[in-house]
């Protein structure tokens, strides 16, 4: 049955009769170890210990030749495949311990630190602390997470930012456009032009003068949206600058060009023309020009829409065209927003990047101020 197992055939008296071990004297000392019980029974087997080894014995009587059929083998001869099984058992056992812990740690550093860091980012967040980035030196997919969690705050802080600037903006703007509505002197002078006309007997321009200014005051205290037709919009602007011709004893004349290929649903924030026009009666002819003119234009082409205003004045210099761009294209948010330079914030806010206004000197010899606005053809 086994490599090193023996078979001996004999009793107690006669010794080893037959056996197959070499060695004689181990075969009788295994037959001397077998107790009389044994013996007497049938198809018994035992354990014994002989000098240190111990041997698995199972034998049987032969009743009519009064002899023992023994067969012997050592114990570990029939447990090898046992301890074998056992060792491997312990060993992958320990293997399955490492695995577990390397898991575990594997776990905790790609996994769970990770989202710790993530979780951590976002508490911070909530807490209004925009100016937090998360750092990733691997190139898996919680990068592709921390990429997209740096990008939503950042777009988030500009989104404030901007909305934050918009709305600075716009209140200097209602500022603006309230201070126009109240404005007394403008108001004072309109009313003696009024009088004078009435007074030297020219009723018609009185009642045409009366039109326009109760058409411009209704334009800028109505109330509703802030954003109106461009088109009205201009005409607005042809009003403001036909009653400041007047109040100017007609020593100042505007010329301009009728829109034209301008989509009618293009809409634009409420006095975005005025300050300009504005801006030329109060700086462009204070030299007591005779015969100023104001030259006003749009053009549409491509979801590109430009109004332009230009001017004779003398007085612009180039260095005071230069400084005006240097404050136009500053951002800056400490920078008082009034006038052409409030304009120009509302415009970028609004329309984004190649909005604003852009001064240059005109082919008149005064200045010329680009109103543009970048339209989304489809909107329009």
């Amino acid at each position: 049955m086994y490599q090193k197992s023996e078979v001996l055939l004999g009793n107690k008296e006669l010794g080893a009769v037959l056996t197959t071990s070499s060695d004689l004297q181990e075969s009788n000392t295994i037959l001397r170890q077998i107790s009389e019980q044994s013996i007497s029974e049938q198809d018994n087997s035992e354990m014994k210990e002989i000098h240190g080894v111990n041997y698995f014995i199972t034998h049987n009587d032969v009743s009519a030749l009064h002899l023992s059929l023994i067969m012997y083998v050592n114990q570990n001869e029939i447990t090898r495949p046992l301890n074998q099984f056992t060792t491997w058992s312990y060993l992958l056992f320990i293997i399955a311990i490492v695995i577990m812990v390397l898991y575990a740690f594997s776990v905790n550093l790609m996994i769970h630190r990770p989202l710790s860091r993530l979780v951590k980012a976002f508490r911070m967040l909530e807490a209004d602390n925009l100016n937090i980035m998360i750092e990733s030196r691997s190139n898996d997919e919680f990068h592709y997470v921390f990429s997209s969690f740096n990008n939503m705050a950042l777009k988030l802080k500009n989104s404030i930012r901007e909305n934050y600037e918009q709305k600075i903006a716009l209140q200097h703007s209602q500022l603006k456009q309230l201070q126009s509505q109240i404005n007394p002197h403008f108001l004072y002078n309109s009313f003696f032009n009024i009088y004078m006309m009435c007074k030297v007997g020219d009723a018609d321009s009185a009642a045409e003068f009366s039109q326009k200014l109760g058409t411009y005051y209704q334009y800028i205290t109505r109330s509703g949206s802030d954003e109106v037709p461009f088109y009205k919009e201009y005409q607005h602007a042809l009003d403001y600058c036909e009653i400041q011709c007047i109040r100017f004893s007609n020593r100042i004349t505007f010329e301009y060009s009728d829109v034209k290929d301008v989509p009618p649903s293009i809409s634009v924030p409420r006095l975005i023309i005025q300050p300009i026009v504005e801006n030329v009666f109060e700086h462009a002819f204070e030299d007591g020009t005779m015969e100023g003119v104001i030259y006003m234009g749009t053009e549409y082409a491509n979801g590109r829409l430009r109004v332009t205003v230009e001017d004779n004045g003398k007085l612009v210099t180039g260095p005071m065209i230069e400084q005006m761009c240097d404050k136009l294209a500053t951002e800056s948010k400490y920078m008082e927003k009034t006038g052409l330079i409030n304009v120009n914030n509302r415009l970028k806010l609004k329309y984004g990047k190649g909005s604003g206004l852009f001064v240059s000197r005109s082919t008149y010899g005064g200045l010329r101020v680009d109103l543009i606005i970048v339209v989304d053809e489809e909107e329009a």
